[in-house]
């Protein structure tokens, strides 16, 4: 019996800690009357971005021989069409100068081997980033995006990895642009 429960307990924990994503704000200048900081997002009204740009930071430039799985274009096109299908991007538009740089901080990308064979104890996937929205050259919001993956198996395979890693980055964005740009109902 003893056994059994072990065998139930660890693929029930590492199911709760396989996938992680969140969003990280910069409260440093928010006085704080408890240890508890609360997230504040200054709120705008709604306008469409004009142009977006994923580039990479020199620490992440390095990791790219180490994370070849990883693509600079798919994360651009997955936060491009999850913004556009949400009406928050829009090329052509003329009523806004505003526009979104997201800059790749840290990356990981298991082989597709060790993910499958090994699992969580390969260790996680993994892509952070600084997002900006700016008006022109002025920063109105910012906030850093970490998402990781660590499930293997069936689940480890490369493109599904990526996949979801791409998809839960971008959908974290659209959630910080709705708190920021919420659209009128």
């Amino acid at each position: 019996m003893n056994t059994f429960i072990k065998l139930l307990f660890i693929p029930t924990v590492v199911s709760l800690v396989g996938c992680a994503s969140t969003v990280n704000r910069n409260t440093s200048s928010i006085k704080e009357t408890s240890q508890l900081k609360e997230e504040v997002v200054q709120v705008i009204s709604f306008k469409p971005l004009k142009g977006l740009a994923v580039t990479l930071d020199p620490s992440a430039t390095a990791k790219l021989a180490d994370n070849d799985n990883f693509s600079r274009d798919k994360l651009y096109e997955k936060i491009n069409l999850t913004l556009s299908n949400a009406n928050y991007l829009q090329a052509q538009n003329k009523i806004s100068n505003l526009r979104m740089e997201v800059v790749v901080t840290n990356i990981r990308v298991r082989s597709g081997a060790a993910a499958i064979l090994l699992g969580f104890l390969a260790g996680a996937d993994y892509i952070t980033g600084q997002v900006y929205v700016k008006d022109g050259d002025k920063v109105i919001d910012n906030f850093e995006v970490d998402i990781s993956y660590a499930f293997g198996g069936a689940m480890g395979e490369t493109d599904t990895r990526m996949n979801w890693m791409y998809e839960s980055f971008a959908t974290k964005i659209l959630e910080e642009m709705n708190k920021l740009m919420p659209m009128a109902k």
